[in-house]
């Protein structure tokens, strides 16, 4: 009988029993109550019970929360709990070098007592020769051929999707997900070991035919699946994690086409997880020890053939079998899917994990050797610094000798001479005109422009950091800047008839980052603008002396009048001691406030070479420097702690597991 007309047949019989068992949840029974209240009579003979729990039934049906629930709390066994919430906070805080569709995976095996193991057969050449591999050691020699078996031998030139293959109780192949297909069989070995199994292509999207060696194990742990995701022919891709990777090839072409880390993982901890097979036409394989393992397919397949045909061809079907070599891959398929206890990780799924914390640190540890490489290549050299330094030097030496040589030649020459205390009445006004004259002369003016072209090759040897790079020499009001095309300012009266120039000068800000190529030109302008005081200070003397001059005179002719017996000679003894000691004063009071401004110009210009050139070393010692990325040291040392922990975990709870 048709096992659908068997069923249908059952489903009626039982169906008046299904409908009196029908679960309707509280909501609608009040809202049929109220209803059926107000129709009057026509319900009076049905009574609805509102409570769901008169009925076992409802009772459990309304227990069970909706699959759509949102923040649905999951059932965690509770020796995995412990294990769930480290790889949770390690999801989080370690998102940066982990991959999470990894974490993921990892996740949802904790979450299960019995977790699916997924395991990936890459094809170095498509997936034919794969899905060969997986057919024949998925395949029940005491069963006769199989839907499933055929499908997977089929020759498949169009769709390059990769495809799932899992346990099912009937054949299904579903492929209208646009990322792989799923085939469902009957496989005693999928169901037994709760495997799945992703056939996928590696590197038939190569354009000269073949593939790199140059694979991390990443590539193999995370096949990459392709989408159209456009009418115009774009590729999407999204990776597709898995516990355990297979790569296959064929012949001398898949031995050196394997990806280099399949030789290395034999050897390691990733050997584990990642295995190599090439499929060979030889009849006799051995049994020795190699890098990857090597199998006849075709032996293996009449192996099953012959086994199917009759049972007497067990033993032969036996020999070749094991010749075969096969059921190498095959114990590498089912290895680690299953756990001692209950209480235990599978040792596939453990092995993921410890992938995970492994390659994270890996992942952290290049991080932090790429950022202190690019640490190091933006940090100006010192093949670069010591040259500068040496130039600072020499400039310094050549500053100070200027500063003696010219200041002296300047303050001993006619020029400075002119204004002699005995000169002050036909030279008190040109005080101002000279003095300045000298400080734009030979106020270290060349010293200022080699500083220039020093301070140029500092900028361009990049030790200014990037918000204090030299803008210029112009000075700016610190109150009103005026904005590009706008009305400049009303000129006030006070700006012109200021009586304090040093008010004014500090009123002007100059930038900050210039404040070294500027400061002799600002010690400069300081020093100008103090001029006027000295300049003032001989017109004050001189109007003194002339004042005391003319009173003592005075004082003189009135004795010389008004006594009789007061000679010429005594009267004008009175006004020529007058004149000298006015003249001794303004001399003395004159020479003393000269030689003063001449020994604070030589203080000005020593001070200010010995802090441009300290601020200068400092930028030599200091700049240049890149700056160390805080955010990401505190984020690879929170990463850090959470792979820590991870391990902790691992050998502390599963560490005495058999991996």
């Amino acid at each position: 009988m048709h096992t659908g007309a068997f069923l249908e047949r059952n489903l009626r019989c039982l169906q008046p029993d299904i409908i009196s068992q029908l679960y309707i949840c509280s909501s609608c029974l009040r809202r049929r109550a109220f209803w059926t209240t107000a129709s009057g009579a026509r319900h009076k003979n049905r009574s609805l019970d509102v409570n769901p729990r008169s009925h076992p039934l409802k009772r459990y049906i309304a227990s069970v929360t909706s699959v759509t629930a949102v923040n649905v709390t999951r059932t965690i066994p509770k020796h995995n709990r412990r294990l769930h919430e480290e790889l949770t906070i390690f999801e989080n805080k370690a998102a940066t070098f982990a991959n999470v569709s990894q974490v993921q995976l990892a996740l949802r095996g904790v979450e299960s007592d019995d977790p699916i193991i997924r395991v990936a057969v890459i094809g170095l050449n498509g997936l034919r020769g794969a899905k060969r591999l997986v057919g024949t050691v998925l395949a029940d020699p005491l069963n006769t051929e199989q839907l499933w078996e055929r499908h997977l031998k089929d020759e498949e030139t169009i769709d390059t999707r990769a495809l799932l293959v899992r346990y099912g109780e009937e054949y299904n192949f579903e492929q209208r997900h646009p990322l792989l297909r799923t085939l469902s069989i009957p496989s005693a070995i999928l169901e037994r070991h709760r495997i799945e199994i992703l056939i996928h292509g590696f590197g038939q999207r190569q354009e000269d035919g073949g593939v790199t060696t140059d694979i991390a194990s990443q590539d193999l742990l995370l096949p990459t699946l392709e989408t159209p995701s456009s009418a115009s022919g774009r590729i999407a891709t999204v990776t597709y994690p898995v516990h355990k990777a297979l790569v296959y090839g064929e012949d001398i072409e898949g031995i050196l086409a394997m990806p280099s880390v399949v030789y290395s993982g034999n050897t390691e901890e990733l050997g584990v997880l990642i295995k190599g097979a090439v499929n060979v036409r030889w009849e006799s394989i051995g049994s020795g020890e190699r890098p990857i393992t090597l199998i006849n397919l075709g032996q293996s397949e009449a192996a099953i053939a012959s086994f199917r045909e009759t049972l007497d061809n067990s033993i032969d079907y036996e020999h070749k079998w094991l010749a075969s070599n096969v059921s190498s891959v095959s114990n590498f398929i089912i290895s680690g899917t299953s756990s001692t206890d209950s209480s235990s990780l599978k040792p596939a799924l453990r092995s993921l994990i410890s992938s995970i914390a492994k390659d994270t640190s890996t992942a952290i540890s290049d991080s932090k050797s790429d950022r202190l490489a690019f640490t190091a290549a933006s940090t100006v050299p010192d093949s670069t610094r010591i040259p500068l330094s040496q130039a600072l030097t020499r400039w310094a030496e050549g500053a100070h000798t200027e500063l003696r040589d010219q200041l002296t030649f300047a303050f001993s020459g006619t020029t400075w001479r002119k204004l002699a205390w005995w000169k002050l009445l036909w030279r008190v006004d040109d005080v101002g005109f000279i003095a300045s004259d000298i400080l734009q002369r030979s106020f270290l003016a060349n010293a200022e422009k080699e500083l220039i072209w020093i301070d140029g090759r500092i900028q361009q040897a990049g030790l200014y950091p990037a918000s204090t790079i030299p803008n210029g020499l112009a000075m700016r009001p610190a109150s009103t800047v005026p904005k590009l095309g706008a009305k400049p300012p009303a000129l006030k009266l006070g700006d012109v008839l200021s009586s304090s120039y040093s008010e004014q000068y500090q009123e002007l800000k100059f930038d900050k980052p210039n404040r070294y190529v500027q400061q002799i030109g600002l010690t400069r302008v300081d020093l100008i603008l103090s001029v006027p005081t000295l300049q003032a200070l001989a017109q004050k003397l001189l109007l003194q002396s002339l004042s005391t001059t003319f009173l003592t005179t005075t004082l003189s002719s009135l004795l010389y009048i008004s006594l009789s017996t007061t000679s010429i000679y005594e009267a004008g003894a009175i006004g020529i001691l007058g004149l000298v000691w006015s003249a001794r004063r303004l001399q003395r009071m004159w020479e003393s406030a000269r030689e003063a401004w001449v020994e604070r110009v030589r203080e000005e210009g020593r001070r200010t070479l010995g802090t441009v050139q300290a601020s200068y070393e400092g930028n030599l010692r200091e700049g240049g420097i890149a700056l160390a990325d805080q955010a990401a040291e505190e984020e690879e040392k929170i990463a850090e702690e959470a792979v820590a922990r991870l391990r902790a975990i691992l050998d502390s709870s599963y560490g005495n597991e058999k991996v």
